[in-house]
């Protein structure tokens, strides 16, 4: 499970408001934006993110393409194939100026399993940064059901307390809570998050036999 609780996030309308119903027989407001992210080596993705609202017809014609909008809400990426795809139930929406930069930012809630160690890699790494102060990095995994099988969505963890994580080794179930990264990989959308909190995840068995990769 990946949960994202996104404080900001800026971006174009690339698909213009339609008018939906939810389950529940409430009207909602679904369009599209996309964004561009940067990477540290300057490489760029293109992330599309689908959003609903609270709104209705009369509302509609507001959520026009090429309007830059401001948003914060509950982002849910999951992957199919090569491809992530992201939700986002928006609490807010601003309309603001097309000055205003592309920007994603938030918390990270993440349940999951650390990678396994491969040769001369272990996945749980110590490392020292310039100050001298020790932090720990590791790659963990969610997963999801998607027909007969599973997708696998990678996560890059940077831990400066690692105090607090003496017990995560290769192939550890954990919980972790902290703030959300997304950066470029290949040309595409590669996720982090800096841990604030983290904890064992406990699971039930048949649970974690599914989620092996």
């Amino acid at each position: 499970m990946i949960k994202c609780e996104v404080t900001k996030l800026c971006a174009v309308i690339d698909r213009q408001a339609q008018v939906k119903q939810g389950k529940d027989g409430h009207s909602f407001l679904s369009f599209v934006v996309k964004l561009t992210i940067t990477g540290r080596d300057g490489s760029k993705a293109v992330i599309s993110v689908t959003v609903s609202v609270n709104g209705d017809e009369s509302q509609a014609g507001l959520y026009y393409t090429g309007r830059r909008v401001l948003m914060s809400g509950t982002l849910i990426p999951r992957k199919k194939g090569d491809t992530v795809f992201f939700n986002l139930r928006a609490e807010q929406v601003e309309f603001v100026s097309n000055a205003e930069d592309d920007t994603i930012e938030g918390d990270m809630h993440f349940q999951g399993k650390t990678g396994k160690d491969r040769p001369g890699k272990p996945a749980v790494e110590q490392r020292t940064d310039k100050k001298g102060n020790t932090f720990l990095t590791f790659p963990a995994y969610s997963s999801e059901r998607d027909g007969e099988g599973r997708e696998y969505l990678w996560v890059r963890f940077l831990d400066f307390s690692p105090e607090n994580s003496d017990f995560v080794q290769a192939g550890t179930f954990i919980d972790v809570k902290g703030t959300l990264q997304i950066g470029v990989y290949n040309n595409k959308p590669d996720f982090g998050c800096i841990v604030r909190e983290i904890q064992p995840w406990v699971v039930k068995k048949e649970e974690s036999n599914e989620t092996e990769q």
